[in-house]
């Protein structure tokens, strides 16, 4: 293989995938958009009326998966990269976020699980 072969298959750049290009920095952006947007519907409206409880619980489900990813991301970056005592201030803003999207979304959706399963009974 020449040189000019391998500096051409080197600058075509394979697009990333789906999952490569799913980051800790879209995943809480994704997921605070979400969770704001799941405050906003139970604060103005009755987030257990007919059509808004599917609504409602569709965003705290992303708000949950996001909060979830951003734990799994990071905890594969810790075993891959390791933690060394310049990365401990972001590997915990990481957990800290991922906790804070992830636990309160799982509250609020357990609070309405029982109005959400009876109307698909």
């Amino acid at each position: 293989m020449s040189l000019r072969t391998k500096r051409r298959q080197a600058r075509r750049a394979q697009p990333p995938s789906l999952l490569q290009a799913w980051t800790i920095s879209r995943a809480t952006g994704v997921g605070a958009v979400s969770g704001l947007l799941s405050i906003l519907v139970a604060g103005l409206f009755d987030p257990t009326g007919e059509p808004l409880i599917f609504v409602y619980a569709a965003l705290l489900v992303v708000t949950a998966t996001c909060g979830a990813s951003i734990l799994w991301i990071t905890a594969f970056d810790m075993r891959a990269r390791g933690t060394s005592g310049r990365m401990r201030p972001i590997r915990g803003f990481d957990l800290g976020t991922g906790l804070i999207l992830l636990l309160p979304s799982l509250y609020a959706l357990s609070q309405v699980w029982d109005d959400l399963v009876a109307r698909f009974s």
